[in-house]
């Protein structure tokens, strides 16, 4: 028997239909939460004060939450790309979009992270957030000295065909927010970041080191086939043989240990060692931070690649800025009235001092300060930081070996005429447009080339304490551990650190360091360097805000009266407080 529908009816069904889909697709969104912290830095055996501010997104939330809990987390990140035992690389002009560039025959790949510790604590139940409310809490650390932390993070090796390495840390609040449905999420709250104790004494005594000047750029080029055929060009025409050779007497005069914000002194002679066809022109002096990923190095060595260390970008170049340390108080710098964004440049740059040089005047005095912000000598799990005086002396050649590297450029013209006395080199350099206003001309700056030398420091973050901390590398040694309210005495006891060590699988290590995501750039492929670092394992160390920089904008609230004097809670009972600036 057949049966017919109305359209009347199948209207009224079409509708209901509608409407019933209408209902499933309109359920409320589940509740979210934002979560930001401010805190000081952390150090050893002391007790950082912090606060976490949490506020609903939606006012319907403000009594879906059950509980409130903050964790605090140090991550260490490593990960290496060298060249397998015996592999070769073909020589090629366009290694970019070379296919063998990424052959996993070819290269050894590996990266991991390690979970040094996790401290959390409940910093409210049932919490009432009608309106933003501010949770205090403590960090208790241990007399142990954790590593500090980049300003941002380093990676070494770019290119398809480069060696590479990669290392970073830090250390992340996150807010675990537990819902009344059961459901829990965590937040990203901001990171911190950890002032380590040196555990050198300073000497008052003078320290003397000789050093040889070497050319470490000339053998640091890469093994691109242009970089290899501007090497042979330069070797053919100024053979290494026939260069001088000079050597470096540095002399300080407060010994080679220095505090971050003090002054170095001390004085260069150069002496030639050995007479050739290049002659001193100008010494440059700076403060250089060297990042070494000894865990990577560590990998290469053993696994056959013995010339990682010495073609890892990192290593040959000797330009670019210094890494920095992550402080409150260089970071914050800018929240001080009157504090330009220049000044706050000047200031955490480290200067370069420079000035002619030759063989009757091979002396050069000097006073230069080290930044508030360098990098303290530190090893940690997967890098290290050593800190050195960078010496360059630039030496010219002559009009003719410039001539014959680059023999169809016209700037070599004139290049015979220079004056040899100071006082016509004054003149000269009144006409030149790189010569300082009072100097005298540096000897025809087109045929230089730049010779290094390094004297080890070590950079301290202030005198040594009464009592040495242990590494936080030895085993056994304690955690720091994270409480609700202002507990401002330490506790009776820390837990042991339990690093935990995760290996990334190796499909994503290929993806990121072998299978290169590229954009089309004219005629060839270059590396999309936004894609590749949208999905980097360590990306997530630094987010949120800085927590030292909010915490530090909360003290000059309370001078200036825009905050209350005291905001945190003291005692260790109820530790809700809305925030409430003053009227």
């Amino acid at each position: 028997m057949k049966v017919f529908l109305s359209p009347l009816l199948l209207t009224t069904v079409f509708a209901v239909s509608l409407a019933a889909a209408a209902v499933e697709t309109t359920e409320p969104e589940p509740c979210t939460v934002r979560a930001w912290v401010r805190a000081e830095d952390l150090s050893p055996d002391h007790i950082s004060r912090g606060e976490l501010r949490i506020k609903v997104l939606r006012p319907e939330c403000a009594d879906q939450i059950s509980s409130v809990a903050l964790r605090l987390q140090l991550d260490e990140f490593g990960e290496y790309k060298f060249l397998k035992k015996g592999a070769v690389v073909p020589d090629i002009y366009d290694y970019w979009a070379e296919s063998l560039s990424s052959d996993p025959q070819l290269w050894d790949i590996k990266a991991e992270a390690r979970r040094g510790w996790t401290t959390e604590a409940i910093l409210e139940n049932n919490p009432d957030l009608s309106q933003p409310t501010v949770m205090p809490f403590t960090v208790a650390v241990p007399a142990v000295s954790y590593p500090p932390v980049l300003a941002r993070p380093q990676v070494l090796g770019l290119s398809p065909r480069s060696r590479h390495s990669s290392s970073d840390l830090g250390y992340r609040y996150i807010a675990v927010v537990t819902f009344v449905d059961g459901r829990t999420e965590d937040v990203s709250a901001g990171h911190t970041t950890f002032i380590p104790s040196s555990q050198v004494n300073s000497p008052q005594t003078p320290f003397t080191w000789n050093g040889t000047f070497v050319d470490a750029r000339y053998k640091c080029r890469g093994d691109s086939p242009q970089w290899k055929k501007y090497n042979e060009d330069f070797e053919k025409c100024l053979p290494e043989a026939q260069r001088s050779s000079f050597v470096a007497e540095i002399t300080l005069e407060e010994g080679n240990v220095v505090q971050r914000g003090k002054p170095l002194r001390g004085r260069v002679t150069v002496h030639s060692v050995k007479e050739g066809l290049t002659a001193m022109s100008d010494i440059s002096i700076s403060i250089r931070t060297r990042t070494n990923d000894h865990w990577a190095l560590a990998h290469a060595t053993a696994g056959g690649d013995a010339q990682f260390f010495n073609t890892t970008p990192g290593h040959c170049s000797s330009n670019g800025a210094n890494p920095k340390m992550l402080n409150t108080e260089e970071a914050s710098s800018f929240l001080v009235k009157g504090y330009s964004s220049s000044q706050t440049m000047r200031c955490t740059s480290s200067s370069v001092l420079t000035r002619p040089i030759s063989r009757a005047h091979p002396h050069f005095d000097f006073e230069i300060n080290i930044p508030h912000d360098t990098l303290v000598d530190f090893t940690s799990y997967y890098g290290a930081s050593k800190n050195l005086i960078h010496i360059s002396l630039n030496v010219v050649y002559s009009p003719n070996v410039a001539k014959c590297i680059s023999p169809y450029s016209r700037k070599w013209a004139g290049g015979e005429d220079v004056s040899s006395d100071d006082a016509a080199r004054a003149e000269d350099g009144m006409w030149d447009m790189y010569t300082l206003i009072g100097e005298p001309a540096i000897l025809a700056w087109e045929r230089q080339m730049t010779l290094d030398a390094t004297v080890p420091i070590t950079v301290v973050d202030r005198a040594a304490p009464a009592f040495s901390f242990a590494h936080y590398l030895t085993p056994g040694v304690p955690a720091p551990v994270l409480r609700s309210g202002m507990q401002l005495n330490m506790p009776d006891s820390f837990p042991a650190a339990a690093p935990v060590i995760t290996v990334e699988d190796l499909a994503g290590t290929s993806a990121r360091l072998l299978d290169h995501v590229t954009i089309n750039s004219g005629n060839r492929n270059a590396i999309n360097i936004t894609e590749m670092f949208k999905n980097y394992p360590s990306k997530d160390y630094r987010g949120g805000p800085f927590a030292g920089v909010l915490w530090r904008k909360k003290m000059i609230a309370e001078e200036r009266g825009i905050l209350p004097q005291g905001t945190e809670v003291e005692e260790e009972g109820d530790s809700q407080k809305p925030f409430s600036p003053v009227p």
